[in-house]
């Protein structure tokens, strides 16, 4: 289910002009309590009911709950008796007064809107402004019916046409609308998009001509959007085929947008045959206006003469830099070129735009006949150039889209007969030509791995020994490394996808068998001829590397990605599932995996990458070893924020505070890693989207509504934004173990969020691309790609988002505390209440993470015995070991709250509920053991110096095990105020009745004590380990430059090679800098780990 929209912010209010003076400047400066006193004053003297919504208004500004709550009752009463407030201002008095209680706008505030605009039907600015009201908070319902009436009654305005076409689309896709109606609102929101849209067609001798201005562009866009929805394909493609339907008829009157979204939505259906037919119409126009052209330049005289003296020019072998004659023959050229119409300008663009080619490429691939599609469309391609070309319109990017779509061609041609055995064929020279000539330009990569999923197993080993021996044969640095980088991207793709050269599990290059979907083989040797080759060129490129400067790739640094990559699969990284082990790097090899992050960092340092691939793995693997503030320093230079923050803030801040908790022990409460995305997604959703969609409907935008409303919905349910709350909560309890800290409910952005909502990580990981390319849309599943290799933990799910959610709403349900001024009469029976409506709350909670976790439920019937392991499954996917044990203790600590109430609290206990609640008791004495355990479990058979990395690099099992003390001790002190209570207010009870409880609470406490001396333990002995900077120096050192091989290792020879290879490859003066770096960000870490609070 979706989530629902998050509820925008209230809009401005501005008193009446005839308002009092001293009133208008109350309610300005936001005086609330005077505002409020001078309105019941007026109210009272002129009786006007403007006077009453302005006192309710200010009233509900302040934190009283029935002040704040006396708006809501009044509108459900004005809706309830069928009352029209004729008053437009009062009504936007109403709507500030009921911003901060749950309403359903719909159902409230809408209605009267609707029913204002029906009483007064005439005044259109009382109308447009509730219009505006109901679009602002998503009331499409309402929306629609005050749109049609604007529409009724101002026929004459083009703009209230579309809004109510706008507003009756979106009503019908909206939740308000009713299923019965839902088809009837859809079919009315098409045939008047329908006919606004045929508004276009004048009537001529010949049948019709299209105003190009009668509809413009956005209107274009919104009446095409409504087809796709309500529409089915085969409505769509028939009315396309009509001519005065054509999106050809886009371009004859200069509407790109549109055009271009019809060929997008015929590729999306897979509609090849029109999407061809289209193409090739687009290309034979351009060709007719381009021969024309030619023809009128031909025939100029200027131009013949240049033309002679250029030739002249040539003969006595000027070169086009010193020939004067060539620049002035090219501007006669376009001197001489007839001019081009808006139409003609449209064809010639379009004709040569990348995605067309690739459409008709497509098209003619997986068309009924492609032997013969791809001749017909070789052919009018062919035709194109030369027509272009002679119109000297050719221009060096479309000489570029022409060679990919050449080579596309080629190879496709090639796949249609049957492939040599010993891998040499035409497409593989063609695809080796490609690579070669355009190895340095940044989109070479991409182009040629489309063309590699064509080739077979032979195909794919030939190609890549070629293009590297030609790239060894270069006499030129930069294109040498260029080649040899390209050539080991490729080789490494292959060698982690088994899909590709499909060959069952064998490798696509050297035909070894793969385990896991990686080359083992292919890995090392990549590895190695990776840091050989990093290690000439540094010495061929000299100390200030000019030879490879000015140029728009950097060769080392793609060449050190690469290796790094096959170093950090060589260690195993990823490798094993992240549910085993306290940190990812468990069951990693530390020194291969430390010889990867200080490659990368000195490439970093001695030949700066110019993509963001590069620092973004440095940042991964810096948060995985526990470096925090190395990681940071790399992370600030991307500067995310706003709309970046929910594509890619969660690389850096995911489990940020369970790792680093001093980043969030600032002086000040928001001053932390996540303040950010709270002020993003609090002012984006609620105020400047709004805002904006506003604006498009003032200029007319309706295509750009559309896209803002489908933006709101996604970030709504983004992972992003539960992950960023849970994130700034955990942070915030390290400065204080209590949650006073705004509640989960006081959180506009997920209060309303519950289980049933699907919830999805958005996060862009294509900026990890240049190592991890998608191949195939079937790509092996057990290849683990780049992006998930080097995270901490599972990525993002909705399943973890959630399950943060639930046990954050845990936490303020067992931290609340009664306001000390809140001193009921009858204390006994609110007590009671309180108790009921704490176990309902608490038996609510138990059963949704019940299901989240798939624990089976006694109750549950026979039918869904086995839907439990499966949900467990995917539930342990999505979770580190420590934060599964985490959610572990806190169902069980939910468990026990919720039996507690019910069976010891609010009655009186048994023997058997006893014993009941003891098993709970150890089950939570159980789990907090074993996570404890587990949090101090290091890898067997390693040496004694990497148990203090592995120490580092298991922090965030330090912060979850932190987590579930703090909320074991939180729920001590809940049932211990709850058992005082008990034996308080109910007199009867005798004072021994609840000591069992107290004995088994003591048992929770005692353990949470145990567990924390345990994390302090770890802090002191972490602390001590980095006192002797020298040694740490020396001994991170050590571990990436030292042979350290066993002589029983079957990798000794391998392990020895790369010690070797990285000594010569790292300056001494970079390690050594590196390792004090490594060393200072631990014991920055371990600061904010000894200021970290437990109470």
């Amino acid at each position: 289910m979706k989530p629902p929209l998050i509820s925008p912010s209230p809009r401005p209010v501005s008193l009446k002009q005839s308002i009092p003076a001293n009133l208008q400047t109350a309610f300005a400066d936001e005086q609330w309590n005077n505002a409020a006193n001078l309105a019941r004053q007026r109210h009272r003297a002129t009786k006007d009911p403007y006077y009453l919504a302005i006192e309710i208004a200010a009233k509900s500004q302040s934190d009283n709950v029935a002040d704040r709550s006396a708006c809501k009752l009044l509108v459900e009463g004005l809706v309830r008796d069928n009352t029209t407030i004729p008053d437009v201002d009062a009504l936007d008095l109403y709507e500030l007064a009921c911003y901060r209680t749950d309403i359903k706008y719909s159902e409230t505030i809408g209605i009267l809107r609707a029913r204002l605009v029906k009483a007064s039907p005439k005044d259109q600015k009382s109308c447009v402004r509730c219009f505006d009201a109901c679009v602002w908070n998503s009331d499409w319902k309402n929306a629609q019916q005050i749109a049609t009436s604007l529409n009724k009654n101002f026929a004459g305005e083009r703009k209230f046409l579309f809004r109510y076409i706008l507003a009756t689309h979106q009503f019908s896709m909206s939740k308000d609308c009713p299923d019965s109606s839902r088809k009837i609102f859809s079919s009315l929101a098409r045939a008047q998009a329908d006919k606004a849209f045929d508004s276009r067609l004048v009537p001529a001798k010949s049948g019709y001509h299209i105003h190009p201005t009668a509809v413009s562009e956005s209107e274009a866009g919104l009446w095409l959007h409504i087809r796709v929805v309500h529409c089915s394909l085969e409505e769509n493609l028939e009315l396309f085929k009509k001519p005065q339907y054509s999106p050809l008829t886009f371009l004859d009157i200069g509407q790109r947008e549109p055009y271009q979204r019809v060929l997008t939505y015929l590729r999306h259906c897979k509609a090849w045959d029109d999407l061809l037919q289209i193409g090739k119409a687009v290309i034979e126009e351009a060709i007719r206006i381009s021969q024309l052209e030619a023809e009128a330049i031909e025939q100029d005289e200027n131009v013949i003469n240049l033309k002679r003296l250029a030739a002249l020019e040539a003969e006595k072998g000027a070169t086009e830099a010193e020939s004067s004659v060539k620049k002035d023959l090219a501007s006669a050229i376009e001197k001489a070129r007839p001019r081009r119409s808006l139409k003609d300008y449209m064809y010639i663009s379009s004709s040569c735009e990348y995605n067309l080619f690739r459409d008709i490429h497509d098209a003619a691939k997986y068309g009924s006949n492609s032997k013969r599609a791809f001749k017909q469309v070789r052919s009018v391609i062919d035709r194109l150039i030369r027509a272009l070309t002679r119109a000297g319109s050719m221009r060096p990017i479309y000489q570029r889209t022409y060679d990919v779509f050449s080579l596309a061609i080629s190879v496709a041609r090639g796949s249609l007969v049957t492939p040599h055995p010993d891998g040499v064929s035409q497409r593989v020279v063609h695809i080796t030509n490609h690579a070669f000539i355009h190895c340095d330009e940044p989109n070479s990569f991409n182009e040629v791995m489309v063309y590699m999923k064509w080739l077979t197993q032979p195909e794919i080993a030939v190609f890549i020994t070629s293009l590297r021996a030609r790239g060894i044969k270069c006499t030129d640095i930069f294109q040498r490394l260029m080649v040899t980088s390209l050539a080991l991207r490729l080789r490494y793709i292959v060698a982690t996808h088994s899909v590709l050269g499909t060959n069952g599990n064998r490798c696509g290059f050297c035909n070894a068998v793969m385990e896991s979907a990686t080359c083992i083989p292919c890995l090392k040797s990549i590895a190695s001829a990776a840091l050989e080759t990093y290690r000439s060129g540094l010495e061929e490129a000299g100390p200030g590397r000019d030879k490879l400067s000015n140029h728009s790739q950097n060769p080392l640094a793609g060449i050190t990605e690469t290796g790094a990559c096959s170093l950090l699969r060589l260690a195993g990284l990823g490798s094993l599932s992240q549910f085993n082990g306290t940190s990812p790097l468990y069951h990693t090899n530390i020194r291969m995996f430390l010889q990867a992050v200080i490659w990368l960092d000195s490439c970093l340092t001695i030949s700066p990458p110019i993509s963001n691939t590069h620092r973004m793995v440095l940042v991964k693997l810096y948060l995985l070893m526990g470096c925090v503030s190395r990681a940071k320093a790399l992370w600030d230079p991307f500067d995310v924020k706003n709309s970046l923050l929910d594509s890619l803030g969660l690389m850096y801040i995911d489990r940020l505070s369970s790792i680093a908790p001093g980043l969030f022990l600032s002086s000040s409460i928001r001053d932390n890693p996540v303040d950010r995305f709270m002020v993003h997604f609090t002012k984006g959703l609620k105020t400047t989207t709004p805002k904006r969609i506003m604006d498009s409907l003032e200029q007319g935008s309706y295509d750009g509504v559309q896209g803002m409303i489908m933006r709101v919905r996604k970030q709504a349910a983004s992972c992003t934004l539960v992950i960023a709350v849970v994130e700034e909560r955990r942070g915030l309890r390290m400065r204080a173990g209590k949650v006073d800290i705004t509640p989960i409910e006081d959180y506009d952005l997920v209060r309303k969020l519950s289980i049933d909502h699907d919830l999805k990580d958005i996060t862009d990981y294509s900026i990890f691309n240049a190592q991890a390319a998608e191949v195939s849309d079937a790509q092996d599943a057990e290849m683990i790609p780049l992006h998930k290799m080097v995270n901490y933990g599972p990525l993002p799910t909705g399943t973890r988002a959630h399950l943060g959610l639930l046990s954050e709403r845990f936490l303020d349900f067992v931290c609340y505390v009664q306001p000390k001024e809140y001193k009921p009469s009858r204390a006994g029976l609110v007590t009671q209440l309180d108790w009921e409506y704490a176990s309902t709350t608490s038996c609510h909670l138990e059963e949704q993470m019940r299901i989240l976790l798939g624990i089976a439920d006694v109750n549950h019937p026979p039918e869904r015995e086995g839907a439990e392991p499966s949900r467990r499954r995917v539930t342990e996917a999505s979770l580190t070991a420590s934060e599964y044990s985490y959610h572990k203790i806190i169902w069980r600590l939910v468990h026990a709250v919720k039996d507690t109430l019910t069976l010891a609290i609010l009655s009186t206990s048994t023997n058997d509920s006893r014993e009941h609640i003891r098993l709970l008791v150890n089950g939570i004495l159980d789990s907090l053991k074993d996570q404890t355990e587990d949090f101090l479990d290091v890898p067997e058979n390693i040496q004694s110096k990497l148990y203090a990395f592995h120490g580092f690099a298991a922090l965030h099992a330090m912060g979850m095990l932190r987590e579930s003390i703090l909320a074991v001790k939180h729920t001590v002190h809940y049932l211990t105020m709850a058992s005082e209570k008990a034996r308080n207010v109910d007199k009867l009870r005798t004072s021994t009745e609840l000591t069992w409880l107290s004995s088994e609470i003591k048992k929770l406490s005692s353990a949470a004590v145990e567990s924390e001396n345990t994390i302090k333990g770890r802090i002191k002995l972490l602390r001590t380990y980095l006192e002797n900077v020298d040694g740490w120096r020396d001994r991170l050192c050590d571990w990436v430059f030292r042979e350290y091989a066993t002589v029983y290792d079957k990798d000794k020879e391998f392990k020895d090679e790369i010690c070797e290879k990285i000594k010569a490859a790292i300056p001494k003066a970079n390690a050594e800098l590196w390792a004090d770096e490594v060393g200072e960000s631990w014991r920055e870490l371990m600061k904010g780990w000894i200021a970290a609070k437990f109470d």
